[in-house]
């Protein structure tokens, strides 16, 4: 085990970053900031981290640039590890974890790579429905360990203002110790990539259980499996079906999948277009959100828009996001159109006279309404009440 370690960044192009070096001594804990700005406060979260994890001793290094106290404690925590082992407690558990909802609005996810603390801080400005702090592609192996403990003081920390929280595990032995760290943490929604068969979806389902009740965490935790192969694709219905009461939604990675196809993505999606439809109906067989991959070319306004057409026109209810300036885009996007809302509201509106009058199922103009369409119906009002779009009390307003 090595006596020095260091993680986190630094250097003119940094920011929002540290890079935090920790060494063991027989001497008193040490710390020393290569900025007067802020030497308090960094002083500060790594002594409360060292205190926590019982560390006295040893010698801190702290080249700042402009991190927040969360990131150093993060940077400090990883490099104490890394040189002391890694037998410490992890982070104390939330409390008060507000669970996101089943229907929500899921049209924008924005991925953040988990060990850059920067784009955290963008993320929390774009607007998008949702926030993926990614420990798999986008961290290298080399940082796994740092990103997921980024992660966990992220999610400790950061307030992300009704966005809902999500996290993108690894796989394989990976996988335990990021959920080691995360489920005890305000994370509403876990992403499974490269799913390929049910179980490997109901294996994390069993892990976050045992977790969460280690960690006494009582709000519950969406699934979202990815599917990323075209053994995958196949088994999408079983997979979209392994954990129907921990899952919301299901999406796919046109990469990985194009990869194994031995093909190259085009822009109409042709090559894709059977895998995309199938995810779609097995999410719906399965009453989950079908999601929409990323659209990689961030510079392509034109190409991006025409892509949430496609994906709109297939069945998908959102987007993945790789870029703070894409979200404004898909989220106006897959807003409803008028057409869509006004459709809503006349159902919802005769299935609650049709209910007054104890009758299961409605005429609306040539076409029959059951209880399923009505269902339907209103969580599109739903999400249009939740995203602004119509009053809380439209039902009264439209009466008057």
């Amino acid at each position: 085990m090595p006596g020095k370690a260091s993680c986190g960044y630094s250097g003119p192009k940094v920011k929002s970053d540290c890079r935090i070096s920790y060494e063991t001594t027989d001497t008193e804990l040490r710390i020393i900031v290569n900025t007067e700005a802020s030497k308090e406060i960094l002083e500060k979260a790594v002594k409360d981290t060292a205190a926590r994890m019982g560390i006295s001793r040893g010698t801190v290094e702290i080249e700042d640039c402009g991190a927040a106290p969360f990131v150093a404690a993060a940077r400090f925590e990883a490099a104490a590890r890394m040189v002391l082992g890694n037998d410490f407690p992890l982070l104390p558990p939330a409390r008060n974890i507000e669970p996101s909802g089943r229907n929500i609005p899921r049209r924008s996810r924005l991925y953040v790579p988990g060990n850059l603390p920067r784009f955290m801080e963008k993320a929390m400005l774009s607007g998008a429905d949702g926030v993926i702090l990614d420990l798999e592609d986008s961290v290298s192996p080399d940082r796994k360990f740092e990103a997921r403990i980024m992660v966990a003081h992220a999610l400790a920390n950061l307030d992300f203002d009704g966005m809902e929280v999500m996290v993108r595990i690894n796989q394989g032995e990976y996988a335990i110790d990021d959920l080691d760290w995360i489920v005890p943490q305000p994370v509403q929604h876990i992403l499974i990539p490269k799913v390929e068969i049910p179980e490997q979806v109901s294996v994390i389902r069993d892990m976050v259980e045992k977790i969460s009740e280690l960690c006494d965490r009582e709000a519950a935790v969406w699934l979202m499996p990815i599917i990323e192969s075209p053994l995958g694709v196949f088994n999408a219905l079983d997979i979209a079906r392994s954990v129907p009461d921990e899952s919301a939604a299901l999406t796919f990675g046109l990469q990985d999948l194009s990869a194994e196809m031995g093909v190259t993505p085009t822009a109409d999606g042709t090559e894709s277009f059977t895998a995309r439809s199938l995810i779609v109906l097995a999410a719906r067989a399965a009453g989950l959100q079908p999601i929409d991959t990323v659209y990689a070319d961030v510079k392509n306004e034109d190409g991006l828009r025409e892509s949430i057409r496609g994906a709109k026109t297939l069945g998908f209810v959102g987007k993945g996001c790789i870029h703070p300036s894409q979200v404004p885009i898909v989220n106006e996007g897959f807003l409803p159109t008028s057409a869509a809302l006004d459709t809503a509201k006349r159902i919802v509106m005769a299935m609650a006279q049709a209910a007054s009058e104890g009758l299961g199922a409605v005429a609306l103009g040539s076409k029959m309404i059951d209880p399923p369409v009505a269902k339907q119906a209103q969580v599109v009002m739903d999400n249009a009440i939740r995203l602004g779009l119509i009053s809380i009390n439209w039902q009264k307003e439209e009466a008057e």
